[in-house]
């Protein structure tokens, strides 16, 4: 049968649709129709400037997707024709036996130093269809749901696990809990609409561009969110906002700017859980940001945890499933307004518009016709 497939050549190159032929799967394979991808920030960089992890081009971009199972081969007995299925983007290296990835392993496949990741080393999905191997069935990010959840809805899954991953690490430092966020971009706008689902006190939103901070204010009001702009008193205005705790419990770096760490050290108090989600880099490489810290008086006398999340295992893809099956995140189509939509024949465009300050999240939709 034939397949679209859209090739970038290079990066800040140009996006070729390609026909090509895709046969039916193997034994443990399944095959796929891509029905929605979502455009995450790394996204952005590979389109803009490449990544070192993918090795060739011309090559298949995009890793948020939800897709239709369209065909399943021999031995496959945990999906069928038609089920609507999510993928995250870190996959299993594919030895059965590793300690991380295998069939026994612990499913922390980011730790893994053979780790893939769909979009860098396994094709993307700026494709119509792809055959997942017999190794990504059995073991991989694939989590299928029931048709209560929407295309659009699934193809949050990724960004969402990678979210819950850093939320969920260390237990019960969200519920009834202090959550800061330091930037109103997707990650932080997915991480509060988890705080909120699962309990936090208050969630305080600091930004610095006034107009991404205030769509997040109007289109995910709550009494218990507050959003901060990012001027020169804003500790000050972070530790008042806690009141009558002293500190935040949670702080969440969603900001790829060194300020940003230096500001989420500035915060950590008694019992502080600081995620460091968004890393730095830049053209030459990822810089040194430094910060002295006492292991005894910090750690041990106030209980600090310093820790980062990149990428998402099966613990985040687990949980980001069961919180859209359970509808618990209400707002989540106000990620994506009509502006924010695109049909798969305007990748370029989506890419361009997910590079907008002001965007949220992009979604591109493989079914219908180009409008």
């Amino acid at each position: 049968m034939k397949n679209l497939v859209y090739y970038l050549d290079r990066p800040g190159g140009t996006f070729t649709a390609t026909v090509e032929e895709i046969g039916e799967p193997g034994p443990g394979e399944i095959r796929v129709r891509t029905l929605r991808t979502s455009v995450c920030q790394s996204d952005v960089v590979i389109y803009r400037q490449g990544l070192p992890r993918i090795k060739a081009w011309p090559a298949v971009i995009l890793h948020e997707a939800s897709c239709e199972v369209d065909a399943v081969g021999a031995g496959v007995t945990g999906f069928m024709p038609g089920d609507l299925v999510a993928l995250g983007c870190d996959i299993p290296c594919g030895d059965a036996n590793c300690i991380y990835c295998g069939d026994h392993g612990t499913g922390d496949w980011t730790s893994c130093p053979n780790t893939q990741a769909t979009g860098h080393e396994f094709p993307g999905f700026a494709r119509q269809y792809a055959i997942l191997p017999d190794w990504f069935v059995r073991l991989g990010p694939i989590v299928k749901f029931d048709r209560n959840v929407t295309a659009d809805e699934a193809c949050h899954l990724e960004p969402l696990a990678c979210g819950l991953e850093g939320m969920t690490r260390v237990n019960h430092c969200i519920e009834h809990r202090i959550v800061v966020l330091i930037g109103a971009g997707s990650q932080s706008t997915y991480a509060l609409q988890c705080a909120l689902a699962m309990g936090a006190r208050k969630v305080i939103v600091i930004n610095r561009g006034h107009e991404r901070l205030e769509r997040v204010m109007k289109d995910f009001a709550d009494p218990r969110v507050v959003g901060l702009p990012w001027t020169a008193d804003v500790v000050e205005r972070v530790l008042e906002a806690c009141l009558p705790f002293n500190e935040p419990h949670f702080v969440m770096i969603n900001a790829s700017a060194e300020a940003a760490y230096k500001l989420g050290a500035q915060l950590m108090g008694y019992g502080t859980v600081l995620d460091a989600h968004a890393g730095v880099k830049n053209a030459d490489g990822k810089p040194r940001i430094g910060h002295t810290l006492d292991m005894n008086n910090d750690i041990h006398y106030r209980l600090q945890c310093y820790q980062a999340t990149h990428g998402s295992g099966l613990h985040g893809i687990r949980l980001a499933q069961q919180l859209l099956a359970e509808k618990r995140l209400p707002l989540l189509g106000r990620m994506t307004y009509a502006n924010e939509r695109f049909h798969h024949s305007q990748i370029r465009e989506a890419l361009e518009r997910a590079d907008d300050r002001n965007s949220l999240k992009i979604i591109i939709n493989w079914e219908g016709k180009e409008t």
